[in-house]
Parts: structure tokens; C-alpha cells; sequence
């Protein structure tokens, strides 16, 4: 039996089931790089939990990230909605002119849909960058899903401009600028 990309974790003793979020590649026809890109993806536990809080922590829950600067929560909404993230961020390859959006910290990006459970829009962001020189043989870009959660309160995330997400992987990949406004 193999390793699992997330240490095990149970939710009032039922053990949740995060294989969806196992490491996994695609590929994207780029026009500018003038080849298949081949993607690595992997997620962070942020795409299955929230902020630690004291007060609203469940009791007997486990502490995600334990030691660590920003622990975490499990939430469920989150993990019920992780369900669809590696066919969502597959899919971006599949539709050329799908526009993903540049965040106002200018490192990372924003893909967002409309969900119907909860209603209202539902946030995935990502970092892309060109692979380290010792894993070129098997992958060109590094996509990490830094977080993916429901918008609540009417709080939308600071963004920029827009890029179609196939040329943000071609000027990844060539070393191309990437910034939108600035």
C-alpha cells in the first residue's frame, strides 16, 4: 500500500476519504510554447478546511496543521466542494479561452464558478510555475491549489486582470511576464 498524500484524518470517528486531492497531471496544447505542457498538480489542505478558531473549534475534532503558524479546521462545505477540484483545474486545458484572474497579491491566480449548493460563487486559487530543473523529465509546470471555498458574506476576493489560462501556462513555461494591471 502506498503513501497518501494527506496524513489520515477522522471527523467524529468517520475516517474522510481525501484520494480526489492525490497528486495528478495534464496537459495543455500551447500555441506559444509550441508543445503539450505537461501540468503536475497538487492541493493544499486548505481546499478541505478553514481557519482555526478556539471558540468554534468542535471539541475532539483533530487540529489540521498542528504546530504550524495557521492551523486549521475541518469544514465540510469545503470538503463536499473539493470533490469536483482536480476535473475542474483538468477542465481549464480543455477550454482555450477560459479566463482565470491575476489576485491582488500578483503571485497567485483565481479561477471562479456558480454553484448551486451553496448558492453563489465558489473560489479556486492556484499558483503555476515552470518545473525545478530535476523533475523536467516527467513535467513543465507546477500547478499548486493553494485554496477552493464558497464565498460567504459577500466577500469576494481582490483581483486584477484576466488572462486565457492556456497562454498563462505558455508564458509560465517560456519565462514570459505574466502580470495583468499593475
Amino acid at each position: 500500500m502506498t503513501d497518501s498524500y494527506f496524513p489520515a484524518l477522522v471527523i467524529a470517528g468517520t475516517p474522510i476519504d481525501l484520494s480526489h486531492l492525490e497528486p495528478s497531471s495534464f496537459e495543455v496544447d500551447s500555441q506559444l510554447a509550441k508543445k503539450m505542457l505537461r501540468v503536475h498538480v497538487t492541493f493544499s489542505n486548505h481546499c478541505f478546511s478553514k481557519g482555526y478558531d478556539v471558540q468554534r473549534h468542535p471539541p475532539n475534532e483533530p487540529i489540521i496543521g498542528q504546530g504550524q503558524s495557521r492551523p486549521r479546521t475541518f469544514c465540510p462545505i469545503r470538503y463536499r466542494l473539493s470533490h469536483v477540484l482536480p476535473a475542474l483545474i483538468k477542465n481549464l486545458a480543455d477550454w482555450p479561452r477560459t479566463k482565470v484572474w491575476e489576485t491582488s497579491a500578483e503571485r497567485n491566480w483565481c479561477y471562479s464558478i456558480t454553484i448551486e449548493d451553496p448558492t453563489g460563487p465558489y473560489h479556486v486559487f492556484f499558483e503555476v510555475r515552470r518545473a525545478a530543473k530535476d523533475r523536467r523529465q516527467w513535467q513543465d509546470l507546477q500547478l499548486v491549489v493553494e485554496s477552493a471555498y464558497h464565498e460567504e458574506d459577500e466577500g469576494g476576493p481582490s483581483l486584477k486582470g484576466s488572462m486565457a489560462f492556456v497562454l498563462l501556462c505558455g508564458k509560465t513555461y517560456m519565462g514570459q511576464p505574466t502580470a495583468t494591471k499593475r
